[in-house]
């Protein structure tokens, strides 16, 4: 199997979630066209690798996990493509999670192999960090902005009309939250490239999709918590106070993870 043709469904998906991402936020048809167009080319990558190495091995590509995860990512990409035909509107906000989905399961098919070469000087690598130092530059936002809302709303509900918080931001804090929800959404963006570029950078450079240290493991943790952060935005539609207190409860998880945990070594 190639890596180079592998790759090439993981990044349309990778624009593909993107895309639906920035949908569920600027409502923008142009952008949600995109996001159906690059699961399109995704899914065509995806089909036209898996009749390759059928055609390639003289049967069905199904001997190894590294090949069941790929036809795994096939039937859901198959399922959702067909829906959508029918509801299209109404998947809309799936695809946001099935396009990633579908990411992350052909990232870790990709064949192993092991090289020392240029361990830390290579694409992946950087992209690994650089889209983590991104996301955990968000939260950070995300968490200033959450406790200026906390603290203004507060001082509102209790009427202290002449506190900091309220002279200053009474009158943008829907703003402020507004803010706070779309740096949440971009932190749990990057947070995703972040943990595909590492299961790429470890499957072509140490040899394994997965690594179990403590970091990795808590950095998925935290990935699965911005995923629950948005979620009860989204489709329990919890906002206001309850929804920034969840926000720097991701926030302190974030800092553990970033700061308090270290990375092995290789």
């Amino acid at each position: 199997m190639s890596k180079l043709f592998l790759l090439m469904p993981i990044l349309f998906y990778f624009l593909s979630s993107l895309s639906f991402w920035i949908y569920l936020f600027t409502r923008n048809s142009k952008v949600q066209k995109l996001g159906h167009s690059f699961f399109g080319l995704g899914f065509t990558f995806q089909l036209v690798l898996f009749l390759l190495n059928t055609v390639k091995n003289k049967s069905l590509p199904l001997h190894s996990l590294e090949e069941i995860l790929v036809f795994l990512g096939l039937i859901l990409a198959s399922i959702f493509y067909g829906f959508s035909f029918v509801y299209r509107k109404q998947l809309i906000e799936f695809g946001s999670l099935i396009a990633p989905f579908i990411m992350f399961l052909l990232a870790f098919s990709i064949p192993l192999s092991q090289s020392s070469q240029n361990l830390y000087n290579n694409f992946w690598f950087y992209l690994h960090v650089g889209s983590l130092v991104i996301a955990y530059g968000l939260i950070v936002f995300s968490s200033i902005a959450a406790v200026i809302y906390i603290l203004t709303d507060r001082d509102l509900k209790r009427k202290k009309v002449n506190s900091f918080f309220v002279v200053k931001f009474s009158s943008s804090l829907s703003l402020i939250q507004n803010l706070e929800y779309k740096s949440t959404i971009l932190a749990f963006i990057f947070l995703s490239v972040g943990l595909i570029a590492s299961s790429v950078w470890s499957a072509v450079y140490i040899g394994k999709h997965w690594i179990w240290d403590v970091k990795q493991v808590l950095l998925f943790l935290l990935w699965i918590f911005y995923g629950f952060i948005l979620h009860t935005r989204m489709i329990k539609h919890i906002k206001g106070r309850k929804g920034s207190y969840l926000t720097l409860v991701g926030s302190l998880f974030a800092f553990i993870v970033f700061w308090l945990v270290g990375h092995p070594t290789f």
